[in-house]
């Protein structure tokens, strides 16, 4: 049995369109729009690309069939969200608003076996307007909470709400390689069963810079690669300096993409799977059981492309 429901799309009016990346310095703050707010709710929204509806999507299928799958198979379910925005986005090439993943999830049917959702960013801002979001739906086990990912301290007390023995899914949505993979290792060996669903933007943040931090030591994104990659020696490889020289730049970061999935696979996340969004990112999948891995599979055999209503299979 298939069940539909939409991310309730309302077309805003005010909104300028095709804003390029200087207008948007003077149209944005931290990516929300400070020319107009939702027409659904009057809350301030994020602008951004036309494939955020895939990330979505493709996370969306992840859920139903996750939750449906584990729903009688553990103590309990929680969902976490690492910068997770104000839960309401608008997409600057046509002006269209939907529900981000954040509201998404919470909106999903197959929310009701969640026994507790948190959701995570650093900005006081964002979360106090998804907290009002989270409020108008009258979900009361979830909420919105400042953390950093850099700051495990602050990590560990946000994740000390929640109990260790459940099986937990994990978003990590940043909008560049910030993430360091020492977080992930350390929610990794804090939830003893966990899944990650990651962006990871290969496209936009690492095609621009990725040649220039490895062949220079004083390029501003270096350190924050290294801390992002988990491999203090990539760097140095002859056959990694060898590539930074190349013009073409899709090899490089091909590379740095598989020793990132290595560095997972030595933490215990043996089985990862990724699924591209446009020629920006990848949503990638990894677990350390192969029953995760199946059903990443099953969901995403739905392709996403010229789709307007997500579905799930109860």
């Amino acid at each position: 049995m298939k069940s539909t429901y939409n991310l309730r799309e309302r077309i805003n009016h005010k909104c300028i369109k095709k804003c390029n990346p200087e207008k948007r310095k003077e149209t944005t703050n931290n990516d929300i729009c400070k020319v107009t707010k939702s027409e659904l709710d009057r809350l301030p929204i994020r602008c951004v690309g036309n494939w955020a509806y895939q990330k979505i999507y493709r996370l969306n299928q992840y859920f139903g069939i996750f939750s449906n799958a584990m729903k009688n198979k553990w103590r309990g379910l929680n969902y976490i969200e690492l910068c997770s925005g104000p839960g309401r986005c608008i997409l600057r090439k046509t002006g269209e608003e939907i529900d981000g993943t954040s509201l998404s999830i919470l909106r999903h049917p197959s929310f009701n076996f969640i026994k507790k959702a948190i959701f995570i960013d650093k900005d006081e801002t964002i979360i106090k307007i998804l907290n009002k979001r989270i409020k108008n739906l009258s979900i009361n086990n979830a909420y919105g909470v400042i953390g950093n990912y850099n700051d495990i301290d602050i990590l560990e007390n946000i994740f000390s709400d929640l109990e260790k023995d459940f099986l937990n899914l994990i978003f990590i949505d940043p909008t560049d390689c910030s993430v360091p993979f020492e977080t992930i290792k350390f929610i990794k060996s804090y939830f003893k069963y966990v899944d990650f669903v990651m962006n990871f933007p290969y496209g936009t943040d690492l095609i621009r810079n990725l040649h220039g931090a490895i062949q220079n030591i004083t390029w501003p994104s270096r350190v924050k690669y290294l801390k992002f990659l988990g491999s203090n020696d990539f760097f140095e490889r002859k056959e990694v300096k060898n590539l930074a020289v190349l013009p073409n730049k899709q090899q490089l970061v091909l590379e740095f993409f598989i020793e990132y999935i290595k560095n997972l696979k030595s933490i215990g996340l043996k089985y990862c799977e990724s699924e591209q969004v446009k020629n920006y990112y990848m949503l990638l999948f990894a677990s350390g059981h192969s029953k995760g891995l199946e059903l990443w599979k099953k969901s995403q055999s739905i392709n996403p492309d010229e789709q307007r209503e997500i579905v799930f299979d109860d």
